[in-house]
């Protein structure tokens, strides 16, 4: 599927271009224990605070992270959604607890979604709502489509 844009945000939906590896991927997910995480949830600030986080913007508008590594293998951006479809995905550095977040670095990079630079818009906007400061973030664009 192609993105489109509005006069706000873009509205494309980025389907996982690596349909054949999400068998294998959601299974190595589910072994290592990962579950996309909200902002309010308990085991948020350890999740940040270890490294790099993967992020999504679900079609339903939900900011879901994970972490990039457990041990030293790395997670999917599949594992994010199961697979499904989403409007934004990317990486990011935060860092903070207990409510007070600052966003570092945020980029558009996944293999699996190849999102637009333009769509990165919608992820930090996703990170504002959820108290996140991106204000002073290093945004960084990669190809996507």
């Amino acid at each position: 599927m192609s993105p489109e844009s509005s006069s706000n945000f873009p509205t494309g939906v980025f389907s996982n271009l690596l349909p054949d590896r999400l068998k294998a991927e959601l299974r190595l997910a589910d072994r290592l224990g990962i579950k996309p995480l909200k902002v309010t949830e308990t085991t948020f600030d350890d999740t940040i605070n270890e490294g790099t986080i993967k992020w999504a913007v679900t079609t339903e508008n939900q900011l879901l992270v994970i972490p990039k590594f457990v041990g030293s293998q790395e997670i999917p951006h599949t594992a994010l959604t199961r697979g499904q479809p989403v409007l934004a995905a990317g990486e990011a550095e935060i860092v903070g607890s207990n409510g007070e977040y600052y966003l570092l670095e945020i980029s558009n990079y996944s293999g699996h979604f190849q999102p637009s630079s333009d769509s990165l818009q919608i992820g930090i906007e996703a990170f504002r709502q959820q108290g996140i400061d991106p204000k002073n973030a290093v945004v960084k664009y990669y190809g996507g489509r």
